[in-house]
């Protein structure tokens, strides 16, 4: 039994020693695609990426190959950066409204913006979460001022990176996004999702695509899972 327990502890510690090579990697390759949006961030920020360096680099592929000329994302962070500079680079004709509930943490994004000079394309908003009645169910989200959004108008990028999950909750936190938000978004809309391996990230996808079965999911390969749904053009049929 005794060395039953040891092979087992060591493989644990093997187990944790590869996930962390991979995770390095996954950052490494990010980082060296980024580096012209990374040169001049103070990074880590804080608590460090809230997407792992290959995730924000297909964010910010994305950002650069669809040319929205409005961006919601839920979760501030190093990613307001990318995508704030991202939306420079193309002109300044897009707008970034990037929604946090912590203050602290909206604060500390909105200094960066600053230091950066991304004023023009990047608005933080710290909005706290309530209660919200959606299809039956009663969930707390963000309490994004209306006026925001009215302003950004509607959205063509949605990247989905907030709120936190709690450990404790089974039910997915982030899943109101997008029935929360429906009426805001584009008829071109991308959406982007974060923590895509996560079982409740995959839940919400599903629900999703069970209410409207016009999405079309692409699942990216990344440390964390990047999930990417685009609207299916009308008249396409649906894969099996």
């Amino acid at each position: 039994m005794s060395l039953a327990s040891m092979v087992d502890n060591r493989s644990h510690t093997l187990r944790d020693r590869v996930e962390g090579l991979r995770r390095d990697i996954g950052d490494i390759h990010g980082l060296v695609r980024l580096q012209p949006y990374t040169a001049e961030l103070p990074l880590p920020m804080g608590g460090g990426w809230a997407l792992t360096g290959d995730a924000a680099a297909l964010l910010v592929r994305e950002v650069l190959l669809q040319r929205p000329r409005a961006v919601l994302e839920l979760g501030s962070g190093v990613s307001t950066l990318l995508i704030g500079q991202a939306l420079q680079r193309q002109g300044g004709e897009g707008r970034l409204l990037s929604i946090d509930h912590d203050p602290v943490w909206a604060e500390r994004t909105r200094r960066q913006v600053a230091l950066l000079g991304l004023e023009r394309q990047v608005t933080v908003v710290c909005a706290p979460l309530a209660p919200i009645d959606l299809q039956g169910t009663r969930r707390l989200w963000y309490d994004i001022p209306a006026s925001a959004l009215d302003t950004l108008g509607a959205i063509d990028l949605l990247l989905v990176d907030g709120p936190p999950q709690p450990p404790e909750d089974r039910e997915p936190a982030r899943w109101p996004a997008v029935p929360a938000l429906e009426s805001r978004l584009s008829a071109s809309v991308v959406v982007v999702v974060d923590d895509a391996r996560r079982p409740e990230e995959r839940e919400m996808v599903r629900r999703w695509r069970s209410a409207a079965p016009d999405w079309q999911v692409e699942d990216m390969q990344t440390v964390d899972g990047l999930c990417i749904l685009r609207r299916r053009p009308s008249g396409e049929a649906a894969a099996t």
